[in-house]
């Protein structure tokens, strides 16, 4: 008989947990992990989450919200925290080194990087990646309409419009009540969108890329599968061959019609897609915290993932007394 004790589960805490995604991440990581989530909203609760692996933190904002943050991992011995919204990853990134548990996010320039939609576009243009057309709203005059208007920073698809004139591209920043300076315009592609993420060891090297072709979409993706597409998976092992960082983080793009494969969007963390590649067998958890397994940027070495696996997204509604 084997004396050897059984290696512990470790525990995860998701924020942003009130978000479309949490239900299947606790479904597809409790198995393997002690799975718990927290969020400022604490009416947001999927009804899956148990109350005990439900936390209330303070909005990224707020003064307290590090400190609380960084108590509630020592509380609960959390060994990987996942951040899952913008607004809190620099702040959690500062106290990296004094929240007590592992961060499962890029490097912090990486991330200041790509939170800002301009500074995104201008790096990967640097790097000699392929990107759409996209300037400040100050030249706008100097893109073909049809275009995109969005915010430099946000998520969600929060103030993003396609605009037809410069008339339109006015009114949208009207009805935003926002400055202009806070908006980029930016070629509109024709072509299939994809979500995909894409996954480093704690080495940097390249574990996982899983394209998401997306079917419908309102602010977050309601009808999606996973696509093994040979150019889209080139596109983005490119970037991070280009730009290595370890950790999680997600790339838009359009596959335009002609064939070219051009992020116009990436986000530094995990998407609510990410769910998706978890039922396609892919442990992006378990691939980041591995140890460094070579030079893994030839896309044949990366993790498997069942493919033309469908996601559907639909609505629990709860009744309350």
């Amino acid at each position: 008989m084997s004396s050897r004790r059984p290696q512990a589960r470790k525990r995860l805490l998701f924020t942003g947990g009130g978000g479309a995604s949490s239900e299947a991440l606790r479904r597809f990581l409790s198995g393997r992990y002690d799975v718990h989530f927290a969020d400022a909203d604490p009416e947001a609760k999927p009804y899956s989450v148990p109350p005990g692996a439900w936390h209330q933190i303070p909005f990224a904002s707020e003064s307290t919200f590090v400190e609380t943050l960084g108590s509630l991992c020592r509380e609960l011995k959390v060994d990987v925290l996942v951040p899952g919204v913008d607004e809190e990853l620099l702040s959690i990134l500062q106290a990296r080194d004094t929240i007590g548990c592992e961060v499962l996010l890029p490097s912090t320039e990486f991330v200041e990087t790509h939170l800002d939609k301009l500074i995104s576009h201008s790096r990967l243009k640097t790097l000699g990646l392929p990107t759409p057309d996209t300037r400040p709203f100050g030249e706008h005059q100097n893109i073909t309409f049809p275009c995109v208007i969005k915010p430099r920073q946000g998520r969600g698809s929060r103030d993003v419009a396609i605009v037809h004139s410069k008339e339109e591209l006015q009114a949208h920043i009207l009805l935003c009540r926002r400055q202009a300076d806070d908006f980029i315009v930016q070629e509109l592609l024709q072509g299939q969108e994809y979500t995909v993420m894409v996954a480093a060891d704690r080495g940097g090297s390249l574990r996982a890329v899983v394209p998401v072709k997306v079917s419908i979409k309102k602010g977050i993706t309601l009808r999606a599968e996973t696509d093994r597409d040979g150019a889209v998976i080139a596109a983005c092992a490119a970037i991070h061959t280009a730009d290595p960082v370890v950790g999680c983080f997600n790339v838009q793009l359009v596959k335009t019609n002609a064939g070219d494969v051009k992020p116009f969007e990436i986000n530094p963390r995990i998407s609510t897609t990410t769910c998706l590649a978890l039922a396609a067998g892919v442990d992006f958890v378990d691939l980041c915290l591995g140890n460094n397994q070579g030079n893994r940027t030839t896309t044949s070495n990366l993790a498997p993932f069942r493919d033309r696996l469908q996601l559907k997204r639909s609505w629990h509604n709860e009744f309350l007394v």
